[in-house]
């Protein structure tokens, strides 16, 4: 029987994970293919591969942040990839208080 073999794209190995759930930060692998997050836990097996690999030793990863308050309420029109926001992980802004 031939072995499995897991080819992704990214993987960040040893990343410090911060999930959301409200639970305790805790590290892990966590493997991306194409723009969904793939697997997460220990992914360092010889048969797991990657495209790009790296070093979360030094790393936090979170899922995006939402900010509530914010007066990008032009700014999301004239910018509408809000590159400045996502740059800062930043995923989800609350307008409307201009």
């Amino acid at each position: 029987m031939d072995a499995v073999h897991y080819q992704f794209d990214w993987l960040i190995q040893n990343v410090l994970l911060l999930d959301g759930s409200g639970g305790a930060p805790y590290r892990a692998d966590l493997a991306v293919l194409g723009d969904k997050i793939a697997a997460i836990g220990d992914l360092s097996g010889p048969e797991v591969s990657a495209k790009q690999r790296l070093d979360g030793r030094e790393l936090a990863l979170a899922p995006g942040f939402i900010d509530v308050h914010t007066h990008d309420d032009l700014q999301v029109l004239r910018e509408p990839t809000m590159l400045a926001k996502l740059s800062q992980g930043v995923t989800t802004v609350i307008t409307g208080n201009c």
